[in-house]
């Protein structure tokens, strides 16, 4: 689920900010877009979060790609959205690891190999 905050303040420097931004993310929520400022992302592991920030950065570029074309975007109904979500949700673990685990363990391995230094 997405959250949107209108309400750029600035930096967020004090843990009110936080606190605010904690409250529009709301519990069930794991992407925040802040007006004239970027995109937040949760997860439950840093690989879950990678993954969201990953697909959603993939799908903004193939919504502008869309766009430009100056035609009429036709949307998903949104049973077909709900239907996703659900099956999202429920993906399976292989070995112990979701796909975000797989997906981010495999990037870990390609630093690993061409840029081994980003562990010092």
């Amino acid at each position: 689920m997405v959250a949107y905050d209108d309400d750029y303040t600035g930096l967020a420097l004090e843990p009110a900010e936080g606190e605010r931004l904690a409250g529009v993310l709301g519990p069930d929520r794991s992407v925040l877009f802040m007006a004239n400022h970027g995109v937040l992302v949760c997860g439950e592991t840093v690989a879950e979060a990678y993954d969201k920030l990953y697909y959603l950065e993939r799908a903004c570029q193939a919504q502008l790609y869309a766009m430009w074309t100056g035609r009429p975007l036709k949307t998903v109904p949104h049973h077909v959205v709900a239907r996703t979500l659900r099956q999202y949700a429920n993906s399976p673990v292989y070995q112990g690891k979701s796909p975000a685990g797989h997906h981010f363990a495999a990037l870990k391995r390609l630093l690993d190999r061409h840029e081994p230094d980003y562990q010092d």
